[in-house]
């Protein structure tokens, strides 16, 4: 059926919510307010009393690829089937270049991984590692292609990802001529070197918070902040885990075009987490921080300090997870968390219109979806999700694969009742609807 009126919901638009219908037509949105004149062969969704909203971004996740000797735990499938199912219609994965590799045969893999295999929409950001001009020539094609955003990395060395601080400024330089955008993973590579020289315990995994201090991040932020200001470069800064950090970004906002996000895991866990029998499990990077920490990156959350929630959806198998436990340097790094990000994010706030933006309308802005995805809007892409605030308690599952639950024994009452993409009945009430047809597309 390519008619759909939802009638009588709370809607949330851009800039206010409204008790209103949606009309949906060949997978748009055809029409918005009170729609009371007759649409032929209109199937009609009852929403009164619930909330309605644009379909959810996760921008940052790691899907279907291999992180070191590490391969993830999840695929597209499993990653995208726990997102839909949760609200979230357009998962933002990555393309890395591995070292000697054309970065052509590093895009081509990634795309045929996510195609035919997604039940999301999907975008990518691009990681290259080498700029040879011939690089830079495929770069601007891709450009053309619909990539938008690039990521860069201010530390991995040895996973042959980092670039200097003069490195990236050339790199944000040169896209901000050609008009993108960049993400940075900010962590300053000389002070976690000297932090891991300082680390003699490798068989404690809270060794691992030591060997990554908030400082490094923080310093990380700052100098990526001075370039951004020099190159005018759009910016957005990944998974900010320090309030001093989250406050540099605030203060620079007011002056030069960038963005943040920070994820559940540095809002609803510390790093007691770490200290336990089984604290190599909690193992990522920025790591879990202290207790006064976590508290205060809530305040700022509530603030609206950030301007986006993502997961950084890293999750490897029980198995990877715990095979090299007695020494933190080698367990793979990463939480999944997809799942959990829709209620978690919606316990902090109480308050869909929170994620419409936060979860919505910023995320596609900052990966170049907007006006297509993010709204609900005349024109747009009809991807909606119907929720209802109080249902029964269920656990919260963060991911359908083998791997440890990163929020172990977290309830929600949350239920996400219908979910559209380009206007279609995806899921409902924490299932597929249309059978196992994988409905997604690159965008």
């Amino acid at each position: 059926m390519n008619k759909i009126l939802i009638k009588n919901g709370t809607v949330c638009l851009e800039d206010k919510t409204v008790r209103s219908d949606v009309l949906v037509e060949h997978g748009l949105i055809a029409d918005i307010g009170k729609v009371d004149y007759a649409v032929d062969g209109c199937e009609v969704i009852d929403a009164t009393g619930l909330h309605v909203l644009p379909g959810l971004i996760d921008i940052h996740t790691h899907l279907d690829d291999t992180i070191g000797k590490y391969r993830l735990a999840d695929t597209w499938t499993t990653g995208s089937e726990i997102a839909i199912v949760n609200g979230i219609t357009t998962l933002c994965g990555f393309i890395t270049q591995h070292q000697g590799e054309p970065l052509k045969t590093s895009v081509d893999s990634a795309l045929a991984r996510a195609e035919q295999h997604s039940y999301c929409d999907h975008a990518f950001h691009l990681t290259p590692v080498s700029f040879e001009k011939n690089d830079w020539r495929y770069i601007e094609k891709l450009l053309a292609d619909d990539f938008r955003t690039f990521k860069f990395y201010t530390t991995y060395r040895e996973a042959g990802l980092f670039l200097d601080y003069p490195k990236l400024r050339e790199a944000m330089q040169r896209i901000k001529d050609i008009r993108a955008k960049v993400l940075v993973h900010c962590e300053d590579d000389r002070i976690l070197g000297d932090a891991k020289a300082k680390v003699t315990d490798p068989s404690n995994a809270y060794s691992h918070a030591l060997s990554r201090p908030a400082a490094a991040e923080v310093e990380g932020i700052e100098r990526v902040l001075e370039i951004a200001g020099k190159t005018k470069c759009p910016c957005h800064i990944v998974h900010v885990s320090t309030p001093a950090g989250a406050q540099l970004i605030a203060q620079a906002r007011q002056d030069m075009p960038v963005t943040c996000e920070t994820c559940p895991q540095y809002l609803f866990l510390d790093d007691g987490c770490l200290k336990g029998e089984n604290g190599h499990r909690y193992i990522c990077s920025p790591p879990l921080r202290d207790e006064r920490t976590r508290e205060a990156m809530r305040q700022l959350a509530l603030q609206g300090t950030f301007d986006a929630y993502a997961t950084d959806h890293c999750a490897f198998s029980k198995k990877d997870k715990d095979t090299e436990k007695a020494d933190y340097t080698k367990v793979p790094n990463g939480l999944a968390g997809i799942g959990a990000l829709v209620p978690l994010l919606h316990e902090l706030h109480n308050d869909p219109t929170a994620l419409a933006i936060h979860l919505a309308l910023n995320p596609a802005k900052i990966a170049g979806l907007y006006p297509r995805k993010g709204a609900i809007r005349k024109g747009a892409d009809a991807d909606l999700v119907i929720l209802e605030a109080n249902t029964p308690e269920k656990p919260i599952k963060s991911s359908l694969s083998d791997v440890w639950e990163t929020y172990p024994h977290r309830t929600t009452k949350l239920g996400i009742r219908r979910v559209l993409l380009r206007g279609e009945t995806v899921a409902a009430n924490g299932a597929l609807t249309n059978g196992q047809r994988f409905t997604g597309k690159r965008v």
